[in-house]
């Protein structure tokens, strides 16, 4: 998170750093991007930058943060939508996800972070579920992800196992993502090979005899 001093810069100012983080991001991944870059767009010093930031990490997290509608919001809503069903509910998902990150301004942003995706980076933008909250007894779940999904449907056990299945399923929509920019894939494509991967998971991959 930015310093207090950041917070305490008038509004134009914090706006130019956070417009300079956006171009050099969109421009190349995190790891070439360049604070030298980024302070000379932003008509700063080096020595102002770090009170700002603790360093080119924070910045990069903190933008993604200015940017994002609230995924984990998004989510919850299409799990109501679902009347509580997981893979139905993520199938409502992905397009509006989709849409998200590819018709903004920021669009190739979000092409590079998903290009480049790590673990890291992963379990820092996914609105998945912490291990710790699942860790709590049913009852004093209010206010997570657990209380919108039907667990009676689902055969897990729901303390040890349903951050994991979150995660597996934030990890096959992040890769299809990234296929997507890799690839060029159309919408509809995407959409297509995302629910091809869930009905996978959710009802296996062997005939049925």
């Amino acid at each position: 998170m930015p310093t207090q001093t950041f917070f305490n810069l008038p509004e134009d100012k914090q706006q130019r750093l956070l417009d300079a983080a956006s171009a050099e991001f969109s421009r190349v991944p995190f790891n070439s991007a360049s604070i030298n870059n980024i302070i000379k767009l932003a008509e700063i010093s080096r020595g102002s930058f770090y009170q700002y930031f603790e360093d080119k990490e924070d910045l990069y997290y903190y933008f993604f943060n200015s940017l994002k509608k609230d995924s984990r919001k998004l989510l919850e809503e299409c799990l109501t939508e679902a009347n509580g069903d997981l893979f139905l509910g993520y199938k409502y998902y992905f397009p509006k996800m989709f849409k998200m990150i590819t018709e903004e301004k920021h669009a190739e942003f979000f092409r590079n972070m998903f290009l480049h995706m790590d673990y890291r980076t992963s379990r820092k933008v996914s609105p998945g579920v912490k291990k710790r909250e699942c860790t709590k007894k049913h009852g004093d779940l209010k206010g997570h992800l657990y209380e919108f999904v039907n667990m009676d449907s689902l055969n897990i056990e729901p303390s040890e196992d349903f951050h994991l299945l979150i995660r597996l399923l934030m990890t096959i929509l992040f890769q299809t993502i990234g296929d997507t920019f890799a690839r060029e894939m159309s919408e509809e494509e995407a959409v297509t090979s995302f629910n091809k991967k869930l009905s996978w998971l959710q009802d296996g991959v062997y005939l049925k005899k």
